[in-house]
């Protein structure tokens, strides 16, 4: 979700923690696997953002993952 909220929101810092070990997750996961839960993240994203406002959204995420995302 956080990486279809990228385009969208224009965040643009990352943890590089965060960013490590989610590659490590897709690492084990197997890309199949990796890929199918990362569509799930962005069309989490795409139903959040049909029943709030794009703004609105990207501050939510901004509050909910400050040690994953900065705008």
């Amino acid at each position: 979700m956080l990486r279809r909220a990228t385009a969208a929101c224009g965040f643009t810092a990352y943890n590089p923690a965060i960013v490590e070990r989610a590659h490590a997750c897709f690492d084990a996961l197997g890309s199949r696997l990796g890929a199918e839960e990362m569509y799930a993240g962005a069309a989490e994203f795409e139903r959040w953002q049909s029943v709030r406002r794009r703004d609105a959204l990207c501050a939510i995420l901004a509050g909910k993952f400050p040690m994953v995302v900065r705008p």
